[in-house]
């Protein structure tokens, strides 16, 4: 029973948090790299959204990265029209902003990619 009291308590706190407010989870990739969308928007036949990836390990010294996602839901691909990297996990600190490349991509099967897709595609 405590461990059940403990359980809901910690989940509580933690997704009741500011740095979860917003974000919904939506997959895990192999090396841990936890993925969320928020914002959902539909617009002129696009779906627009914000991504969130969130490093166990820094890559480049950036912890997470949040990316403005174009989407063309009928040809199943995306864009992404900015990036802010960041140096502390959950999208936090100061942000460097990347416009590096925002040509179309399509989703490799089976990746987190092709969930996230999925899922702001309903």
């Amino acid at each position: 029973m405590k461990k059940l009291i403990f359980t809901l308590l910690f989940t509580t706190l933690v997704f009741s948090s500011p740095t979860y407010a917003g974000w919904t989870f939506v997959d895990e990739s192999e090396d841990n790299v936890t993925f969320y969308v928020d914002k959902i928007k539909k617009r002129d036949g696009y779906v627009y959204f914000w991504q969130l990836a969130d490093n166990p390990r820094p890559e480049n010294s950036y912890f997470s990265v949040k990316v403005y996602h174009q989407v063309d839901c009928k040809a199943f691909r995306i864009k992404a029209l900015q990036y802010f990297f960041y140096t502390e996990p959950m999208g936090k600190g100061k942000p460097r902003i990347s416009n590096n490349d925002t040509s179309w991509h399509y989703a490799p099967p089976g990746s987190s990619l092709e969930n996230i897709l999925d899922y702001v595609c309903l």
